[in-house]
Parts: C-alpha cells; structure tokens; sequence
C-alpha cells in the first residue's frame, strides 16, 4: 500500500470541506442570509405560493399600550385562520432600533415602517424585499386602493411597503368657540380657503396687543402642512423631469408661502410646534397660546393626521369638557390634500418569502382591513370599497358619533405627504421638519424675507441634486 497516496485522500477532502465553508460565508455575508429578489412565477396562484411556516411580525407600539397592540394582533389572527399552514409570531420593537437590528440581521420577516422610513431602508440598508411579483397571485385588486395610500410605498415605481391604512390631512376644532362666536359652520364639506381666513379672523380675539384666542392652530414646519401651502395656488415646487427644486422661481409657490406666512403675522394663525424658532414682536403676541395639546381650549382649528393621535386628541377636549369634531382641510384654489400611509415591508433575507409577502399584502385585502380596522388603535381603511362603512368609526372607544367621513372626502385630491416620496432622501433631508422650522421662523421673525430664507433651501438642494446626478 502507497502511504503517500494514502495522504491526498484526506488533504483533498479537507480542501473541499475549507472551499464549501468559504463559499458559504461569502453568500450568507457574515452570517446572513442570501437577499431575495421578489420574483414569483406570474403563472402561480396563492394556492402554489409556499405559504407556511413561522415568520416574525414586528411592530412598533408608539403607545406602548395594549390597545394599540390590538389591531395588528388581529390582523395575525386573521392570517392565520385564512392560512392555517402558517404561524406569525408577534413582536413588539421601538422604531429606533431597526437601524441596528437590520443590521445584525434579526429584524423581524415583516416590520412596520412609514414612508421615510421606507426610502431609508431600501436605499441605505439594501434591507427590503419589492412585493411586486406577489399581488397577482395574491389575487389582489389593486383597483380598490387608494393610489394616495400606495404612492406611500413605491419607490421607482416598486411596492415596497404595503399601506395599512391611508392617512388623509384634516383639521380637527373645538365646537365650542364657533357657537360662542355664532358661526354656522359645516364640517362636511372643504371651506373655501378666503371663507376659512374670514371666519378664523372672527374667532381670534386680542387684548393689549395679544392674542387670547386664535382661528388655527397648524405644524407649519411639518411636510404635509407646509406642501398643501406649497401647492395650493398652482405652484409645483419640485420638478422631477429637470431633478430641480423651484420654490422661488414660481410665483404660484410663494404666493402659498406667503399666505402661511401672513396668516400668523396678522394673529390667527398659531405656528404650532416652532415656537422656539421664533423671536420679537410675534413671538411675545403669542405668549398666551400655549403650545401642543394645551392650546385646546385657545384655538378653534387643529393640524389632525393621523388616527393614531385619536385617543391622545379626544381625551384632551374631553378632559377640558370641549366639544369637539372633524372637518377636511380649507379647500385652496388648488384643492390639495397631503396623505400619507403606514405600513409594513418584508426583510428581504427573510427566509419565508411567500409567507412573508402573503402576510404584508394581507393588509390589501378586504379580510385584513376589517381585521385591522375594526379594533381599537385603528386609522381608516384604505379600500375605496370600505368608504361607507362605518365599522371603524372609532371602534372601541366613546367617539364614535364623530365625522369620520372626512377621511375619505377628498382621496381624488390626495398629494405625497413626505419629501421622501418625491425626491431622493438627500434631497427630503434638506426639507426636515427642523430645516422648515428655522426658514418660516426667520421670516416670521422678520431676519429674512422668503425669498431669501426659500432660496437658500432650493439653492442647497439644487446644488445636492446636481452632485447626485453627476456623481
């Protein structure tokens, strides 16, 4: 017997074994999983989808509160009743920690996510698996959903995040004031935004130079507040065909700017939330509007979004003994109304594809809105088939005699609600709600004009852009 021959068996197979490791390592990537592409035969119904198996659901309670926790858990339930091969593990995560957890790989098969959140996640994480390839054998009628709630979710055009509800801007006002000042006033319908500055004015009342009681209280430096402005007079400030921002090179822009602006210079409307952005004269007019939640009682007209802040906002006017109600946002000679959504993305290393994305498009279909929306901590249902039903006005809580219809009133004039959904997120960056709030808050101040305080904004992001696409 040769024993030198009987040395290369072993050595060989130690070679092997050293380049299977090798190649394992290099595909998994420091130990994760292959990424997946999305791609599903277009052939194949849900039936032939490998719906099974275990998955994990984060969701990210703001409240921390189990009523919040009660929708998505029902939503799970559903699931699992429509397709009992599967099993959804249910978890609770902040927000904040997706960042980290994406990158150590143990983010749940499906997380929530908002629009921003989105873009940074597929453009900066590489972390989303697009969903695309899934709705038609899915059976999904896309037909009944809102394109205002899907626009949310797409990026180039690509469903990455599906919506779980849509997010369409209102106002919600104290009852009270507008009786006491004996305004006829009807909640189901847009107000004409000269009528709306009219009666606002009749509600703001001023002693000694300050302001006791204003018409409106809004998040001006807050995208889907200051874009409806933006928007409103006909103006387009982003251009997406030339990659350029034209706040101050359209008129029809800063004539919207200017008429946010003058609105709090003449004293009835409150800068909610910049305060602190502001100084002098208009700073000191305002000492005796408090801000957030505490001005329930000083102003009519409130910034309301999301149903989410249903409980916080109901329990404040209750606890003040304040009636109170909905109405849909002025009607602006372009009428505009800035929606966004909320929803849920699929981790694209999950190793459940199929049931992930079965799961996440789950939230499009008729069974997993009612499941979603018909508990407490809801929103309101993105299907336009759903639109007169009334089994998610408010469900578990004493507010359900409320105008919810006003959620739904104006889908056909639904605009991006984030910066992120139109322009790359370097270019969202620029526009951040802290960014706004220094520009409006100088020129409320009266340090700049607008044209100078905008133009310096659409000069940095123009010059962004410009490296972007050069670069």
């Amino acid at each position: 017997m040769n024993r030198k021959n009987m040395n290369v068996k072993p050595l060989k197979m130690i070679f092997s074994i050293l380049l299977i490791c090798i190649s394992v390592a290099v595909l998994f990537g420091c130990g994760k999983k292959p990424i997946r592409d999305g791609y599903v035969d277009q052939t194949k119904t849900v039936d032939e989808l490998a719906i099974r198996g275990q998955i994990t659901f984060t969701v990210n309670n703001e409240s921390g509160t189990e009523a919040e926790a009660m929708a998505p858990k029902s939503v799970v339930r559903a699931f699992m009743m429509e397709f009992p091969d599967a099993v959804v593990k249910y978890e609770e995560s902040s927000r904040t920690t997706y960042p980290t957890r994406i990158s150590a790989g143990d983010i749940g098969d499906v997380f929530w996510c908002d629009a921003n959140d989105t873009s940074n996640y597929h453009n900066v994480h590489n972390a989303l698996m697009p969903l695309d390839a899934y709705i038609k054998p899915m059976n999904i009628d896309m037909g009944d959903v809102y394109s205002g709630a899907l626009d949310a979710g797409k990026i180039d055009g690509r469903l990455y995040m599906v919506p779980r509800k849509i997010g369409e801007s209102v106002l919600v006002y104290n009852v009270n004031i507008l009786q006491q000042a004996g305004i006829d006033f009807d909640n189901t319908v847009a107000t004409p935004w000269d009528q709306f500055k009219d009666i606002c004015k009749q509600m703001t009342i001023t002693e000694n130079g300050q302001i006791l009681q204003c018409g409106a209280s809004m998040k001006l430096a807050w995208a889907p507040v200051w874009q409806m402005f933006f928007r409103g007079w006909g103006g387009k400030w982003i251009d997406n065909i030339n990659h350029r921002v034209t706040i101050t090179d359209s008129n029809e822009v800063m004539t919207g700017v200017n008429e946010m602006i003058n609105g709090v210079l003449e004293g009835w409307l409150y800068p909610e939330d910049m305060m602190n952005a502001i100084t002098g004269a208009v700073k000191e007019k305002f000492e005796k509007i408090p801000d957030g939640n505490g001005n329930m009682s000083k102003v009519c007209f409130k910034t309301f979004n999301n149903m989410t802040w249903l409980t916080r906002y109901g329990n404040g006017y209750d606890a003040l003994k304040i009636e109170w109600d909905f109405c849909p946002f002025p009607e602006m000679p372009t009428h505009n109304i800035s929606t966004d959504a909320t929803g849920y993305v699929v981790y694209n290393r999950t190793s459940n594809p199929d049931t992930a994305a079965a799961f996440a498009l789950f939230f499009l279909t008729d069974s997993g809105q009612r499941a979603y929306h018909s508990q407490t901590g809801s929103s309101v249902p993105l299907l336009k088939s759903l639109a007169e039903d009334t089994f998610w006005y408010g469900p578990g809580t004493e507010w359900t005699d409320k105008n919810y219809k006003v959620f739904v009133s104006y889908t056909d004039k639904t605009q991006p609600c984030f910066v992120s959904m139109q322009a790359p997120l370097e270019i969202a960056e620029i526009f951040s709600d802290a960014a706004m709030s220094q520009a409006i808050g100088r020129v409320i101040s009266g340090t700049k004009d607008a044209q100078t305080a905008f133009g310096e904004l659409q000069t940095k992001a123009n010059e962004k852009w410009r490296t972007l696409m050069t670069g």
